[in-house]
């Protein structure tokens, strides 16, 4: 009995984890401008919570048993009336955005998620010490397995049928069971008081610091391994729970499978499989973006799955079989806070790209050739040492090439921008690149033509903004900079206000483009959310609005919310345009904002433009108004057919319930 209970309760903290995590970063992604890295920050919280929970769970070790199960259900108890209780995080909009992630996210759950971490260490410990028996490391697949169901049943089940409010409800729910059942366990272990008293506490002081190098690195790399690949995914993909949670799946997954059982590592298999990996990892670094959506996740998940096996089964050929299990426990989440501590805040401060992807992928190579080449078989030694300097040369030729025309680079919190000029055959022109999307571009000669651009005069910002500058000059409002091409749109008696969430974009288009420098129009630059920035300013009146909010291949959903579309009207006057950029290669938007039309009644067209030739960008643009005097003069020649879709396919996004997921391209 005593056996069930504790997988059982392990099960659920393990559950409740990784429930809160896509949980709470999705609340996080409005404040923070929808980007990717809201989820690396947060990926670098929940480990640091963990190494801090082992830590607490190891030095349990030091007192009576009894101790022990007391102070743990107490600190319980108190933890769960915090979370219970709900303080209110304040303010931080001026905080570094990382930093930020950090405090709302510990005041959100902090404690209790210490608490949660230590839940399978401390049951571990308690079943040795109760039942002398071995270390029960099976037991800590269980809490892998527990983490994996809350992972996949967020996306595919409580993001789409449930709203914020509710999941936080049945969450908070799912805390009270656990406390019970821990509560329970400890009767339990309390009525066996004689048999506790002779219980073997700990035969002798562990060391934390001593020759522990490989399960620290390990670890580590693993780590690093899931926060880029999600950074990775993410720069092409909308960042959403699923996207999330599929390489958290497989993180998982792979400790799971491989701590099950010793022998389902076989290292010499996986060595194969991680050559290949390799080289996948490499074409996808630099290629990833002509994948669609689909091909991309699987080709990722695979690379990362062949990287888990590797540092996890060696992991588990390196676990103690004695009292060291928790600071084994221990090591493993220092070397996770570790990877993700680089992945997520060093490395942008050393990279311009997503470097620190190829370079786990390489020290990982590195540790297989190690492992491996102490084998007796001549040829898997042969095998390792060519594709090794086969791995290395094609990275020095792609790193050559795929930089060649870099003028400038930058990243920071909110991703990563290239300046390039494109001087080709057919191509003469320079160019702003967030991730792999282009954000503007600029002829390098001037009398070139401008029609290799999102914003050339065929395109429907461009057709829309001269049909409304016929009756009058504009006050127009821009979310999102780019390169500042839509400057160029307006006149010396119109006034134009951007929005831009990323300093950087800002920078790089006033020093690298002309846009901006040479418009004649009233210029008004506001760096910070949109939407934030238009519900503080509520004095400003637009005749238009343009939401143009990419980042890499990414719409923030944030932004075209139920709730976001009320404040768009209130800041437009009554014969407003709303006008949005559409284009991507992965999400269909338009099921969105047909929803949205129908709510506030507003009749809804589509601009799309394919070009005339393989080296012009295509683009597709909604406008949403009840103008009728615009409505009356766009020609339908412009307009291209909508496809209608029925009630029950179209999307009605708010900021409670909203899901990416239906919307998928594949």
């Amino acid at each position: 009995m005593y056996k069930y209970l504790s997988t059982l309760t392990i099960f659920i903290s393990a559950f409740l984890i990784f429930q809160i995590q896509p949980m709470l970063s999705k609340q996080l992604l409005p404040q923070f401008g929808g980007g990717a890295s809201i989820w690396s920050a947060s990926l670098v919280f929940y480990q640091v919570m963990l190494l801090i929970g082992y830590f607490y769970a190891h030095n349990m070790g030091r007192f009576h048993i009894k101790l022990q199960v007391v102070t743990h259900i107490v600190l319980v108890t108190f933890a769960t009336l915090i979370v219970v209780t709900e303080f209110a995080a304040p303010n931080l909009t001026n905080w570094p955005p990382t930093l930020a992630v950090f405090v709302n996210l510990f005041i959100e759950i902090g404690p209790i998620f210490i608490l949660l971490s230590a839940t399978s260490v401390l049951l571990q410990r308690w079943y040795v010490q109760t039942a002398s028996a071995q270390v029960p490391y099976h037991w800590y697949s269980i809490s892998n397995l527990g983490s994996l169901l809350a992972l996949m049943s967020y996306p595919l089940v409580y993001e789409l049928l449930f709203s914020l409010e509710q999941q936080t409800t049945y969450w908070l729910f799912g805390l009270i069971s656990y406390s019970l059942l821990l509560a329970l366990l400890i009767i339990f272990l309390l009525k066996k008081a004689p048999d506790l008293s002779r219980a073997s506490i700990q035969t002798r002081p562990v060391a934390l610091l001593k020759g522990k190098g490989q399960w620290l690195l390990l670890s580590a790399l693993s780590s690093a391994m899931l926060v880029s690949t999600t950074h990775m995914i993410s720069t092409n993909i909308p960042p959403m729970p699923l996207l999330w949670s599929l390489p958290l799946v497989i993180y998982l997954l792979t400790f799971s499978y491989t701590f099950a059982n010793k022998a389902n590592y076989q290292r010499f298999v996986w060595a194969y499989a991680f050559i290949f990996s390799a080289f996948a990892g490499l074409l996808m670094f630099y290629f990833g973006s002509l994948f669609n959506a689909l091909a991309q996740l699987i080709i990722y998940s695979l690379i990362l799955l062949t990287a888990g096996m590797v540092c996890h089964g060696e992991l588990r050929n390196k676990a103690p079989e004695n009292e060291q299990f928790t600071v084994f426990y221990f090591y493993i989440a220092l070397g996770g806070v570790l990877g993700s501590l680089f992945s997520a805040l060093i490395a942008p401060l050393l990279f311009v790209q997503i470097d620190e992807y190829l370079l786990t992928l390489a020290v990982i190579f590195s540790f297989v050739c190690y492992y491996q080449l102490k084998a007796k078989t001549k040829q898997l030694k042969f095998t390792l040492i060519t594709s090794s300097i086969a791995w290395l040369a094609c990275y020095c030729f792609l790193a050559v090439n795929f930089n060649q025309y870099n003028v400038a680079t930058s990243r920071n919190f909110y991703g990563y921008l290239a300046v390039k000029d494109i001087n080709t055959q057919s191509i003469k022109e320079r160019r702003l690149i967030d991730g792999t999307t282009i954000h503007g571009s600029e002829p390098l000669n001037p009398n070139q033509q401008f029609e290799q651009s999102y914003y050339h005069q065929h395109t429907g910002v461009a057709k829309s903004l001269a049909i409304l500058k016929q009756h009058s000059a504009l006050n127009i409002g821009v979310i999102g900079l780019g390169a500042g091409v839509l400057a160029r749109f307006a006149d010396q008696q119109d006034s134009i206000h951007f929005f831009e969430l990323n300093p950087a974009v800002y920078e790089m288009a006033k020093r690298y483009f002309s846009y901006l420098e040479n418009s004649e129009a009233k210029l008004t630059v506001s760096l910070g959310d949109g939407r934030i920035a238009l519900k503080n300013n509520a004095n400003e009146v637009f005749d238009v609005l343009i939401i143009d909010a990419f980042t890499s291949d990414v719409i923030p959903a944030h932004l075209l919310t139920q709730e976001a579309m009320s404040l768009y009207w209130q800041r437009l006057n009554e014969n407003g345009v709303l006008i949005v950029h559409i284009s991507n290669n992965h999400i269909d938007l338009l099921p969105v904002l047909q929803a949205h039309s129908q709510h506030f009644n507003k009749a809804i067209l589509k601009f799309s433009y394919q070009g005339h030739s393989p080296s012009d960008i295509g683009s597709d643009w909604v406008v949403l108004t009840d103008n009728q005097a615009f409505l009356n003069r766009v020609s339908i020649s412009d307009l291209s057919p909508i496809k209608r879709y029925p009630h029950s396919e179209q999307a009605m996004w708010t900021d409670s319930k909203h899901s990416l997921l239906p919307l998928l391209k594949f």
